[in-house]
This record gives structure tokens, sequence and C-alpha cells, in this order.
């Protein structure tokens, strides 16, 4: 570990550091015999151990390693987080596993953790210039990780509160991390051990369970869709779906770039019948579907273009149809996912639950309520200043920091929609992305058992 480094004064790399960094900020409130251990160019190690004294004991003054080239290191560690030797990298950080606290951690490229990433207490920041990926990120509600580019983190678990989100589901921080981390600690604690993680760690082992997904729920729930068929059968079953409430004939969605409008048979405005129909737009052409009188089905199409006319393609060879066919199918894979999950939640419940005191009585000062690192906010329904009806709804902060929102748009179904974490505006939920249909799911079963224990307020599922 001695071998390369030099020792200087810590003013004599004051022009080095960056200009976000803690030590270009207070590099002056140290003294000449305060060192730096400097190291020029790319760096491999087994371990790094950032308590004091440690990594050069016969350097006890070294209060900053200062690498200018990148660390390749397989466990970045200290146990002492009330104050620690600080860490200070130009290039990329590449380990198999990092827990730190007490200093700071400076990357100026990306960060990448093989396995775990911690970070712990207060005293402690890890800011990387880069992307930061990592493979589990244990966290406490106090350590603070900065990210000038993008994070991947599929895993999340907080130490505090013992809950955390893998691949976008809920789950337990016992389901992610082994238990020789814990101590037996009473019913609001759940005893994990900073001390006994770095240890595993130093000594190689694993940290982890072989924990590789979130257990599948078992819907008891029929299929809605039994074949692919273009049909009079399924056409009857879009036009009657979740998804056409009875106040408006017609509903639209768009997955993949391809817009579907589904349209039930109905006289509209003017006295025009119409019937039964699928319209389809993709990126080459236009595609209709309708129902006839005598329960047969048409097919027409035309192309993009301004002029073109619509064709029909009702008796083409299957070859010419597979376009269509490909999109049909598409569009009964998105309905059967919204006829498993919108109708779980019941928006009479929702429509109760709104008018219990407890919601009744938040306001802008404290609208919501923290479960552990989730956050169940409300918005009742009201008028804004145009006159416009804005709709009450449910939102759920995850451990992430994603949103799921839960909206009373209609007297059918509760709206979802999903907001990704770091980003800014909600968004519909890809009905092909079943995993955030799931999460939404949980993580409204979650909410549900939350405020029938702490309210007791229950709210029912179909």
């Amino acid at each position: 570990m001695y071998n390369g480094f030099q020792f200087m004064a810590i003013s004599q790399l004051a022009q080095r550091f960056p200009a976000d960094s803690w030590w270009a900020k207070f590099y002056k409130d140290f003294s000449e015999d305060d060192l730096v251990a400097y190291y020029e160019g790319d760096l491999t190690l087994s371990s790094l151990n950032l308590d004091w004294d440690m990594p050069f004991p016969q350097q006890d003054k070294t209060i900053l390693i200062f690498i200018n080239g990148h660390l390749t290191v397989d466990t970045l560690y200290n146990l002492e987080t009330d104050g620690a030797i600080g860490l200070m990298v130009m290039g990329n950080v590449m380990a198999k596993n990092i827990a730190i606290g007490g200093q700071e951690i400076y990357v100026h490229g990306h960060l990448t953790v093989e396995n775990i990433l911690c970070g712990s207490y207060n005293h402690g920041e890890t800011i990387v210039n880069g992307n930061l990926q990592a493979a589990i990120l244990v966290q406490d509600d106090e350590y603070r990780i900065s990210v000038k580019g993008k994070k991947s983190i599929p895993c999340i678990v907080n130490i505090w509160h013992g809950d955390g989100v893998f691949q976008e589901l809920p789950i337990r921080i016992e389901d992610i991390l082994i238990e020789e981390i814990f101590f037996p600690e009473d019913e609001d604690d759940i005893g994990f051990s900073f001390t006994s993680l770095v240890q595993i760690l130093k000594e190689g082992r694993s940290a982890l369970t072989q924990f590789t997904s979130v257990p599948q729920r078992t819907i008891a729930s029929p299929i809605y869709f039994t074949h692919p068929s273009i049909n009079a059968e399924n056409i009857l079953k879009l036009t009657s779906c979740i998804l056409m409430t009875p106040d408006n004939p017609s509903f639209d969605l768009t997955e993949q770039d391809v817009y579907f409008m589904i349209q039930r048979a109905h006289t509209n405005a003017d006295g025009d019948v119409r019937n039964d129909s699928v319209y389809m737009k993709t990126a080459q052409c236009h595609y209709f579907i309708w129902l006839n009188d005598d329960q047969s089905v048409s097919l027409l199409t035309k192309t993009l273009d301004e002029e073109a006319e619509w064709w029909d393609i009702t008796e083409s060879s299957q070859e010419h149809l597979v376009d269509i066919q490909e999109h049909w199918l598409m569009l009964l894979t998105c309905i059967n996912v919204a006829e498993l999950y919108l109708h779980t939640i019941e928006v009479r419940d929702v429509h109760q639950m709104f008018q219990h005191p407890a919601i009744q009585d938040l306001d802008e000062e404290h609208d919501g309520f923290w479960d552990g690192s989730k956050c169940y906010s409300f918005r009742q329904a009201y008028l804004d200043e145009d006159g416009d009806s804005i709709h009450a709804r449910i939102e759920i902060q995850t451990p992430d920091e994603a949103y799921y929102f839960y909206t009373l748009e209609n007297e059918t179904y509760v709206s979802r929609h999903y907001q990704p974490p770091n980003d800014v505006g909600r968004q519909e939920l890809s009905y092909l992305n079943t995993t955030q249909w799931e999460a939404s799911e949980r993580y409204f079963e979650i909410f549900k058992q939350f405020m029938s224990q702490n309210f007791k307020i229950d709210i029912g599922t179909n």
C-alpha cells in the first residue's frame, strides 16, 4: 500500500481540488503537518481501509488520499463513521463493495459497485461527477450521495426503516442482507449493524442472501381474452372492457408508438350510428376494424399519405395480415393487463377514505403520512381558478423516490400513473410493463395496511 505514494502538505494540492469538493473550501483550515497521500496513475488494491492511521501507519497525519487516475478495489471501507480519511479519485472507481462514512469520497469520473454500496451517518458524503452504478444501495436517512450523471441502482434498502425496493417492487431489508448483519432488537428497530457489515466485507465474504427476485403473487383471476382472433367476440369484449366507461363511447391508448382507439356502438351527437370498431395508427399506416350488423368483421387500411384512400383487406392472405395481427395481439395484451389490475381497487372505497377525518384534516403543511421510507400524500378534488375540475388522488412515494398516483378520474376504475425517480411529471403506466403494474398493486396493498393499522380505515378490494 505504501509503495508509489507521495506525501505532501494539504496546501500543495489546493489547486488540484475540484471546486465543488469539500477540500477546495476548507483546506486552509489544516496545518502543514496534515498530509495528502498522492498517487499518480491507475491503482488496483484488494482493499482500502480509510480509518485513521490504517492505510499509512508511518504517516499518521494523512487525512486525504488523492489518486490521479482510476481506482479498482475489492473492498473500500472504514469502521469509524464519526471521522475518517477522505478519498479523491480523478478517474473512475470500480469496487466490489463499499461501506464508508465520516469523510468525503469524491469521484471525478464514474463509480461502479458490483455488489453493496453503503454510506453511514451524517458526517460523510459521496460525490460522483459521472454516473453511479451499483447493484444494491444500503442507506440511512443521513448519509448523502450526490450524482451529477445518471444513477442505476436496481435495489435500495433502508437500514432504519427496513423497507426497500428491488427492480421497482417493494421488499424488506432482510430479504437482501444476511441474518448475521442484524442483532436482536425490539419490534420497532430492525437492528442493523454497520460494524458487522464491514467485518463481513473485510473477511471477503458476501453479505447478500441468495435473493434474486421478488416472489410472484398468485392472482386468481381469469384471463380476459383467451384467444387472439380478430372476430366479433373479441371486438365486443374490447368495447365492454373496464376502460370503456359509461359516460364515454370510446377510449384510447398508445403503446410502443402505436395509437389505438376503441369505440363502442352508439349514436353520436349528429344522429349518426357508429358500430363497434377499433382504429390503429402505426408508423407506416392506418388500420380500421369494425363489426358489421351481421356480426361479420371488416378490415381496412391506408398509408399515412394525406391523399391515401382506404382499401379493403378483409379477404387478404394471412401473409398480408401479419402486421395488423401483431398490433391486434398487442392491444389484447394491454386490455388483459387492465382487466387484471384495474378491478382490484374500488372507486367507492377510495371515495369513502377521502371523507375520513384523518384525511380531511390534512393541509398544505402536513399533506401526508410517512410509513418507513415511503410517503402517502393526498389531494382532495377541487375546482381550479379556471373552473376546471381537479380530481382527487393518492400519491405514494417509494423508497427510490418514484411515485405512483391513484386518481379518481371516473366512476368505473381508479386511474394509475407513474413518475420515475429523479424525474418530473407523471406518465401513463405502460400496459406492457407488468412490473410497474405489479409494483403499483403491491404499494397500494402496503398503503391499505398502514391506513387500517393507524387510522382504522379499511379499503376493500373487489
